[in-house]
């Protein structure tokens, strides 16, 4: 009877969909499965929040720590919906489209994706000229400096 069953009985049985096989080791009943589902799920919640929050971050501190200091214009501005809460309140994240000026070399746009706080938020307007921070090894990728002045 176990030869029989094709390879789809045997993970379901496995997953606890199904109690028509003859199993070695017993897994359980529908139990098992709606656990199983459950905690796939869960893992699944908190893996995603991972690669949409946190590794994106990583990159901009980084960028923030030790990228060059250049100036940008803004040139358009929205928020993407997703906030965090701090110690310091609620920072929105905003996505910024911006002509980046660096010292050196012509001018060229960039998008800074960036949780800022409400006084940054506020003051980013388009036109509106600030302080960036620009990885050297990749321009592109562009950090707003919260502490700017506005200089224009």
């Amino acid at each position: 009877m176990l030869q029989d069953l094709p390879l789809t009985d045997w993970i379901g049985y496995a997953a606890g969909w199904s109690e028509n096989a003859a199993w070695p080791g017993q897994i359980g009943g529908g139990t098992g499965a709606i656990l199983l589902s459950i905690g796939t799920s869960v893992l699944f919640v908190a893996l995603a929040a991972v690669a949409v929050f946190f590794v994106p971050q990583r990159g901009l501190r980084r960028v923030q720590a030790s990228g060059v200091t250049a100036q940008a214009t803004v040139i358009d501005i929205a928020e993407t919906g997703a906030s965090r809460w701090t110690r310091g309140g609620t920072r929105r994240q905003i996505r910024c489209e911006l002509e980046v000026c660096p010292l050196e070399g012509a001018s060229y746009r960039a998008r800074a994706v960036q949780f800022v706080g409400a006084a940054t938020e506020y003051a980013l307007r388009p036109g509106v000229t600030v302080a960036v921070r620009v990885d050297p090894s990749a321009p592109k990728h562009v950090a707003i400096d919260e502490h700017f002045t506005r200089v224009a």
